[in-house]
């Protein structure tokens, strides 16, 4: 009973975050919370890497409702670090793409602060590591040679993850976190109509995804950590502020048709479904009209299993060392989660074991 309603409350203040809307009468029915609760939303708002918007959301309560002194002050502070992160990640964004494109590197931001932008309030978005796209697998190597040469040191052999002062950066040439090869095509085909564009970060004009190309690229990102070891609340988030940001720009008859064809559309409806129901996002902010049938789905279920990226499902997780996850059973934590999401999202589910395998054996 504590952890439904520790449950309710954390959704409560993500909502009220996120969209800055007061909602007097639920309050009511939700607070105040005992001390253990409070304790209980607090932990769960940092597992799933939310604890900025959630603060922001607690900031709305009535004096009444609000939680100890000491809570509040210990939640500023981490806000404070958050803030102050954000900063220090926007300002080496910035550096990182000077960098490449001094050295002729077309580098194309993905995730992260490129969506934080899209937030109501950007700097309360928790950060993760920087992740750079190149055009072809030539140009990302070629990146990454830059890098060893200017003794920015790679965190892992034969990777491509650096540790740029005291953030890790990610580079890739693959743009969507998909598997099912024959949905390649459609989706190249799809960006080459929406052209990138630039997001100023710290007085540096940086490339990024369209938003018509961006959801896309989040919704494959949740997708595959969903078929993984779980995705937590920030990812829902992201898609949801691109939804609420870039509504009026998005073609929703042609994402949907984009979905159907690749075989996602059941998922995306579940998604969608999530997204209204639990963060609060409204409904005519999406992109498109899904199924009103309830999903069978129980994203919640898994989110707040999981945690952010799976860190905290303590069925599989063993230990977590800083963002070194040691699990156990993993390969009956991957097919639970094939068997589970196949229905809703069978060609991806169909060929994400065999590309995981063929890259694992081809390492």
């Amino acid at each position: 009973m504590k952890n439904s309603k520790i449950q309710a409350a954390l959704l409560f203040l993500l909502r009220c975050g996120l969209w800055h809307k007061k909602q007097a009468a639920q309050e009511k029915q939700l607070f105040p919370l005992s001390e253990s609760e409070w304790a209980g939303v607090y932990c769960r708002a940092n597992e799933q890497t939310v604890a900025g918007v959630v603060y922001d959301g607690l900031l709305s309560l009535e004096k009444e409702h609000l939680p100890s002194r000491q809570l509040q002050i210990k939640w500023s502070v981490q806000v404070d670090r958050i803030e102050r992160s954000h900063r220090r990640i926007n300002s080496q964004i910035a550096e990182q793409y000077a960098f490449f494109t001094k050295r002729d590197l077309h580098p194309l931001l993905l995730k992260g602060q490129g969506v934080a932008a899209s937030y109501r309030i950007p700097e309360h978005r928790v950060c993760g590591d920087i992740d750079w796209y190149f055009e072809t697998r030539r140009e990302c190597t070629l990146a990454g040679l830059h890098l060893i040469k200017n003794r920015i040191p790679r965190i892992a052999a034969g990777g491509q993850v650096y540790r740029w002062a005291n953030t890790e950066m990610d580079l890739h040439d693959r743009l969507f976190d998909l598997h099912n090869p024959f949905c390649k095509r459609l989706l190249n085909r799809y960006r080459k109509d929406f052209p990138d564009t630039t997001l100023a970060i710290s007085g540096q004009e940086v490339a990024v995804l369209a938003p018509q190309v961006q959801v896309i690229q989040v919704t494959a990102h949740i997708l595959k950590h969903s078929l993984a070891f779980g995705v937590g609340l920030r990812q829902f988030c992201d898609l949801a502020a691109l939804y609420h940001r870039y509504r009026h720009q998005l073609d929703g008859p042609r994402l949907e048709q984009l979905y159907r064809r690749i075989g996602l559309l059941r998922w995306i409806a579940a998604v969608h479904q999530f997204l209204v129901h639990e963060l609060g996002l409204a409904s005519d902010k999406l992109p498109f009209t899904s199924s009103s049938t309830p999903s069978r789905l129980n994203i919640l279920q898994d989110v707040w299993r999981s945690g952010n990226f799976g860190f905290y499902d303590e069925a599989y997780v063993q230990r977590v060392d800083g963002v070194v996850v040691a699990r156990q059973r993993r390969s009956e934590a991957l097919g639970r989660r094939i068997l589970r999401y196949f229905p809703y999202a069978p060609k991806e589910t169909f060929w994400f074991p065999i590309v995981h395998f063929f890259n694992r054996g081809s390492a």
